[in-house]
């Protein structure tokens, strides 16, 4: 297990060129919100721009858009059309795919809800997996589901899978066995990763870095145990980790945490790169938070500016 340095993460940093615009600098698709939940969107609409993103799209509900923009006056907004139907999510999913065009990276999860509609979403975006039970997958729409192919997978772009998106993960059958290999990077805590690999939570904690570590590797993807401290684990075999402040046990982290990811993805790093880097530096905002509020007075909300700073001291470091 090899620890998270200051010295490495000034060393990965993403730089940008004389001329950049902000499609080039990357673009990150943020699928994320609900009417209970819209501040999960905001919170990591903003995270990405803070860390480097040069464009948000966030697709949206348009009854929680204000909110969100208001929260995040910089983010554009995709609508995605109203209603809980799988043809209305099929149609939300081409809308993502389109923007996600022109993206280096998509964030699926924060604040979505576990309602019929997000069910639908979650499925034309991924493909969709049988419930646990079943076998192979489910009966899709048309399109690209017609052939048992969601956005995920045919984008060819790196996707933060977070929240409820890791939920409904959790209820699908073999469910890695339909998503490229090294594509995603699922960012549980271990309540969730109890669920996706159906264990107890406490087994989790006392078997953190093995749990992970398996779970990597029998998925084929990057995997962000999110604890004390957080690891990133990678297909390989190979386990990074980082000490989380205590302060960072409140609502709204983890939103701030996958939004850092995708910017950094969308900027060219490998997932595991861009999950070890979004790891340290937002360890280090939350200690900078905590020198002006302490361990009890940090809220999410404070994150992003944060990590911004951190992230200049990185770029000055390099200089």
């Amino acid at each position: 297990m090899d620890a998270i340095t200051e010295g490495w993460a000034a060393s990965v940093l993403p730089r940008r060129r004389s001329g950049a615009h902000k499609w080039s600098v990357g673009g990150v698709v943020v699928v994320a919100g609900s009417p209970q939940f819209a501040g999960a969107a905001a919170l990591c609409c903003a995270a990405a721009g803070r860390s480097g993103a040069g464009i948000v799209v966030a697709a949206l509900p348009r009854s929680i858009a204000p909110v969100v923009v208001g929260l995040a006056p910089e983010v554009t907004v995709a609508f995605l059309p109203d209603g809980e139907s799988a043809s209305v999510a099929v149609r939300a999913a081409e809308a993502i795919g389109e923007r996600l065009e022109r993206a280096g990276s998509m964030v699926i999860g924060p604040g979505l809800g576990d309602d019929e509609a997000t069910e639908n979403l979650l499925a034309a975006l991924f493909g969709p997996p049988r419930n646990r039970g079943g076998i192979g997958f489910g009966v899709p729409g048309h399109g690209a589901e017609a052939s048992g192919q969601g956005v995920v997978a045919s984008s060819g772009r790196p996707v933060v899978v977070d929240a409820d998106a890791l939920n409904w993960l959790a209820t699908k059958d073999s469910w890695w066995e339909h998503v490229p290999s090294e594509r995603l990077i699922l960012t549980p805590h271990a309540g969730e990763m109890a669920r996706l690999v159906t264990l107890e939570s406490d087994e989790v904690v006392a078997n953190a870095s093995d749990i992970a570590r398996d779970a990597a590797a029998r998925w084929s993807q990057t995997v962000v145990l999110k604890g004390s401290p957080t690891l990133v684990a990678s297909p390989d075999g190979t386990i990074r980790s980082c000490p989380t402040p205590v302060s960072l046990a409140t609502a709204g982290s983890g939103d701030v945490l996958s939004g850092t990811i995708g910017a950094l993805l969308a900027q060219g790093l490998s997932p595991r790169d861009a999950a070890a880097l979004a790891v340290y530096v937002g360890s280090r905002a939350a200690e900078r938070v905590g020198e002006r509020y302490g361990t009890l007075g940090l809220v999410a909300s404070d994150l992003p500016a944060a990590i911004a700073e951190e992230l200049c001291s990185l770029e000055r470091m390099g200089d």
